[in-house]
């Protein structure tokens, strides 16, 4: 399993000397040398692939091409560095673009198994998490006991059990109940883990609770105590604390829960008997393991899907989920292993001896051992895409889009020689897919498309990525400043994700700042910090390829972009998230937001550069340089962007492909409009809080050839409502549609026959002012899901409505009484005729 990252690696910096040729030129006869000398190492990974686990002569080969593949690329990148840097002083308008500066590795053995792959990319996933089996049962006694009326006193109950026994998708189950959502006024969720933060759970659980006050972040720990209460006071509620370690936990957390005997209940799931014997004297839900026939039917769920299996493998198959002894976890991450395998009485014959041997050992080590035959079986493409994942910190909800642009920008994606044709992206999310339908990963929530929008992993799994990736020495995670110290004794990681509070004393003895020219990843998560981190990651990590801030801080309500960044020449990835003080108001809601009040230039220049992803809002214009980054692709802030025309002609981001959210001044409304257009790749596109009090035409001359396939509207008006639906109607590939804001006139919104050619998914949000809608035969023809939220006028939807072939899903909130009465009736007429569209009133 050892020789996955060191081909990656390999494979990188043979495709760094071909694409950066320019930039090597003058040192062409050693670059020459290096290839061969990659080519032969390269040639003996491949030859040795599985035949080094045991082999300590193949293991000591892997290790010193490992450590001589890094010490090359260390020495390339300080070279390049100061090729680019001399050539910005005589030419600052050139910039260099990388079109792959890493590629992964091919198995050739692989190539015969490609069709069946890719066959899976269509197949979706019909067991989903809430479907695992056994939980039935468990889920209608707790909630029985968190609704016991004839105990009104607060009530702590725990669920106990080992790692990977279902304790917090019970939980989940439960929290997301309906009778409990009716019955308590407030509902809380937060994840402890072992390192936790008591103020950040106490904010956590204030921000399930109610709005958050400036003052409610600068109290001290027993004010911000004392205010949870003071919410909590007098309500019914209920808490979900989700993997608690210590039992001095609840000691911690008691005085935030008032007990006002009104039946408030309190849920913890553990690994530990003592947790729950400190909370209380109730006695614990000891999950029970799923018996013979639920390890069978889950299993079976798994490798078959909807199928039944083939009675010549059912004999076998017993004995396999048998032998995972009830643990889910084992028997999901099994039944990923069989569905890839050959279902054949053969190939399972020999999985059975495996799994009893891996499951004999302690309980983390079992799990382990499965996980290490999921990863060993994973293509080679796959398996740095799936260690990767450990870097997120426990528990975290990973955003798909997220994590997809960081397998790019690290370069784990490849498309030479793919005859789909796909782009990285397209790529990237089919790797996505592939390791959800491995059970490597878990779908936490999707989008109205189908799409995965966030996901998890299970801490075991993550564990186990932890580890793998410290023996190929792929990553290193820090989790303190005890544990930042430490590493000073250590060899330096290529990749680093620090988690926790990191104090600036361990920052500056961290023998990783002084030596951080290997590192080429850098990820800051939840620093609660007096030090500045982005200052500090510009200033001892200069090779960078990716650079993610994602951090609390309360010391600042706005803040510069150092002008150093310009300084990262490898970067391709930035983002920076801070969390913010900043209220603003809109719709009578209140919003804290950081604000950035400057976007440097030299990010400009910066010529790898394909992703910036901003959390807060850009006070200023982003400079005009912007327009001259051919290489950029994503370009994103979430609480507004503003930009300018392009001061010259022909100077565009030519490959951008998605843009937001952008604010458009209305004074050059025109301008800015005719310059979108000329973003031939586009997808995405979100524009917020603009006017359009003139008739403009989106992409009036390119709605044929337009890429766009989703437009998002948010806090924008618009005078002439059927010209702008006229306009979006032409794009021949939209397929999103979201408008959030007014359309002030006609109050008649008008479809015509053949518009939306390809429009899939449709959110009006907010729409007050519209009162009819009317759409003709041939309109939207592939619709699939329609949210009608706030549109308080409108008094009908469209008879053809209800014609459209391909429409699943219409749901309807907040409007207008009349109207709700009579999609009631309609809702009961379609139940009644069994009618494919789901129709959901609120």
């Amino acid at each position: 399993m050892t020789e996955a990252v060191v081909g990656f690696v390999l494979e990188r910096l043979e495709n760094l000397l071909i694409h950066e040729a320019d930039l090597l030129r003058t040192v062409k006869g050693d670059v020459n040398l290096l290839q061969d000398d990659l080519r032969i190492m390269n040639a003996f990974l491949k030859d040795s692939e599985g035949k080094g686990d045991g082999q300590e002569m193949v293991e000591v080969l892997i290790d010193l091409i490992r450590k001589a593949a890094f010490g090359a690329e260390d020495v390339i990148n300080t070279y390049m560095a100061q090729v680019i840097k001399q050539r910005r002083r005589k030419l600052p308008m050139k910039l260099f673009h990388c079109f792959d500066q890493a590629l992964v590795l091919h198995q050739a053995q692989s190539r015969a198994n490609e069709e069946a792959e890719q066959s899976l990319q269509q197949r979706r996933r019909n067991v989903e998490e809430e479907d695992v089996v056994g939980f039935g049962n468990d889920t209608a006694k707790l909630v029985y006991q968190l609704l016991d009326r004839s105990r009104s006193q607060r009530k702590v109950i725990s669920i106990i059990g080992m790692g990977g026994l279902g304790k917090t998708t019970l939980a989940r189950k439960v929290y997301n109940n309906t009778r409990i959502k009716n019955h308590f006024a407030h509902c809380a969720w937060v994840n402890v883990s072992q390192e936790y933060k008591t103020r950040a759970l106490i904010l956590d659980i204030l921000k399930c609770v109610g709005p958050i006050s400036e003052e409610t972040y600068n109290m001290s720990d027993e004010k911000l105590k004392g205010e949870l209460r003071d919410k909590l006071k007098g309500k019914r509620y209920f808490v979900v604390m989700d993997d608690v370690w210590k039992p001095q936990f609840w000691d911690e957390m008691r005085a935030c829960f008032p007990n006002d005997s009104n039946g408030s209940r309190i849920l913890i799931t553990s690994r530990e008997k003592e947790v729950a014997s400190n909370a209380g004297s109730n006695p614990p839900y000891f999950l029970p393991f799923l018996d013979k026939e639920e390890s069978w039917e889950l299993l079976c769920k798994k490798v078959f899907q909807e199928e039944k299996c083939p009675s010549n493998l059912e004999s076998l198959g017993r004995q396999l989920a048998e032998s995972c002894k009830g643990l889910p976890l084992s028997i999901v991450v099994l039944g990923g292993i069989l569905a890839k395998k050959d279902k054949t009485p053969q190939t399972w014959s020999n999985l059975i001896g495996n799994v009893n041997w891996f499951l004999i050992d302690d309980d983390n080590k079992r799990c382990s051992d499965i996980l290490a035959l999921s990863y060993s079986y994973l293509p080679r493409k796959l398996r740095v895409c799936f260690l990767y994942v450990g870097v997120f910190p426990e528990d975290f909800l990973i955003p798909a889009r997220t994590l997809i642009q960081m397998w790019v920008a690290e370069g784990f994606i490849s498309v030479q020689n793919d005859s789909r044709k796909m782009d990285e992206i397209d790529v990237a999310e089919y790797y996505l897919e592939q390791l959800i339908d491995r059970s490597l990963i878990q779908v936490a929530s999707r989008k109205s498309d189908g799409g995965v929008k966030t996901c998890r992993i299970h801490d075991l799994v993550r564990d186990f990525c932890i580890k793998m990736s410290i023996q190929e020495k792929f990553y290193e995670v820090r989790v303190n400043s005890a544990d930042l110290r430490r590493s000073s004794n250590s060899s330096i990681p290529r990749r680093l994700s620090i988690q926790g509070n990191i104090d600036s004393e361990s920052i500056s003895s961290s023998r990783t700042s002084n030596n951080s020219i290997s590192v080429g990843s850098l990820l800051l998560f939840n620093s609660y910090s007096h030090y500045n981190p982005l200052k500090w990651a510009l200033k001892n990590f200069r090779f960078v390829r990716l650079l993610s801030v994602e951090v609390s801080d309360s010391s600042h309500r706005s803040r510069t972009f150092p002008k150093e960044i310009g300084q990262l020449v490898f970067l391709r990835y930035l983002k920076i998230a801070y969390t913010g003080r900043i209220r603003m108001a809109s719709a009578g809601r209140r919003y804290l937001v950081y604000y950035w009040k400057s976007f440097p230039a030299s990010i400009c220049k910066l010529p790898y550069l394909e992703t910036i992803h901003v959390e807060g809002w850009i006070v200023k214009y982003i400079p005009n340089e912007i327009w001259m980054m051919k290489q950029l692709r994503h370009l994103c802030a979430r609480y507004g962007i503003e930009l300018k025309p392009p001061s010259k002609i022909g100077h565009t981001l030519s490959n951008l492909k998605v843009l937001s959210f952008v604010q458009i001044d209305e004074s050059m409304a025109s301008e800015i409009l005719a310059s979108l257009e000329s973003l031939r790749n586009l997808q995405i596109l979100k524009l917020s809080n603009f006017k359009f009090w003139q008739q403009l035409d989106l992409f009036p001359s390119s709605s044929s050839s337009s890429k766009l396939t989703k437009i998002t509207f948010v806090g924008c008006e618009y005078l002439d409502s059927n010209h702008l639906m006229g306009s979006l109607g032409k794009l021949a590939n939209l397929r999103i549609l979201k408008i959030r804001g007014r359309l002030s006139s006609p109050s008649q919104l008008h479809f015509m026959a053949g518009e939306f050619p390809q429009l899939e998914v449709f959110k009006m949000i907010g729409l007050r002012d519209i009162e009819t809608w009317e759409l003709e035969t041939h309109a939207m023809p592939n619709l699939k899901h329609l949210v009608i939220e706030r549109c308080t006028s409108l008094r009908n939807l469209p008879d053809e409505l209800w014609s459209l072939a391909n429409l699943r899903m219409v749901e309807v909130s907040n409007i207008e009484a009349d109207l709700k009465e009579k999609l009631v009736i309609k809702q009961s007429k379609m139940k009644e005729e069994g009618y494919s569209c789901k129709l959901i009133i609120n």
